[in-house]
């Protein structure tokens, strides 16, 4: 992975808005980070729950502001799709498994489509 590549830093910026908005807690930097129909899932006793991203907002702001810290671990491109797969830690929360499906927009930002993730 070239992270010097301006696609792949593209992507990581919405990443990284993902991260920001956990930090702060805000609805605002998350919403610019994923797309309006964007969904979240996990698995929970073998039960497969998907949730709008508003989720996900609500989650954050009970939260409030916290520590965040994560790891790119893979990125694959794909045309104007894309995959990530992140380790991150949330100090009020727990340490997960993301992994992010994201698409570039006709203006060329890319935006967070789907979260599944998986509690470490």
């Amino acid at each position: 992975m070239n992270k010097n590549n301006e696609t792949v830093r593209g992507i990581l910026n919405a990443i990284e808005l993902y991260a920001e908005s956990g930090r702060k807690a805000s609805r605002e930097l998350g919403e610019k980070a994923f797309t309006k129909e964007a969904i979240m899932s996990w698995v929970e006793k073998g039960v497969i729950t998907t949730v709008p991203i508003n989720t996900l907002f609500d989650v954050l702001e009970q939260t409030g502001e916290e520590e965040v810290s994560y790891t790119v671990e893979d990125v694959t491109v794909a045309g104007n799709v894309a995959f990530v797969r992140v380790s991150s830690s949330f100090s009020k929360l727990t340490t997960f498994n993301d992994m992010f499906t994201l698409a570039q927009q006709e203006n060329g930002e890319w935006k967070i489509v789907s979260k599944i993730y998986s509690v470490k």
